[in-house]
């Protein structure tokens, strides 16, 4: 059997949130460990869990910039993805300066979402 993918999903819209979390756990080789709404929860569950990867909303309360920073210090091996609406250049540079190894645009297909989640968690850079 293939690796499992551990993931854990942050964004303060439930409907959202649980789709993302849905589309991702129907891969055979994806686990999402836990779910999110802030910083807060960023921080706890990625120090709590230590998942491969982390999608992370830009928009958290707390700020999604704030805990992609923060987890990147406290937790290095996690693989930060933000996972947003916004396409501003400037959130685009926080992200990355914060070690953010990805950054998708929420209007993704979940076919894509799936390959791009895998192939940051191999190691390769996302920007959409």
């Amino acid at each position: 059997m293939a690796e499992m993918i551990r993931i854990i999903v942050i964004d303060d819209h439930p409907l959202f949130r649980e789709g993302v979390s849905y589309t991702l756990q129907a891969q055979p080789d994806f686990m999402v460990v836990a779910q999110g709404e802030s910083l807060d929860d960023a921080v706890r569950l990625a120090r709590e869990c230590m998942p491969d990867v982390m999608l992370l909303d830009l928009n958290i309360p707390g700020g999604g910039i704030n805990a992609a920073a923060a987890i990147t210090a406290a937790a290095p091996a996690v693989k930060v993805i933000m996972l947003t609406a916004s396409t501003d250049e400037d959130d685009l540079a926080a992200a990355m300066r914060a070690g953010a190894k990805g950054y998708i645009l929420k209007g993704v297909a979940a076919r894509e979402l799936v390959g791009i989640v895998r192939s940051v968690w191999a190691g390769q850079g996302y920007v959409a």
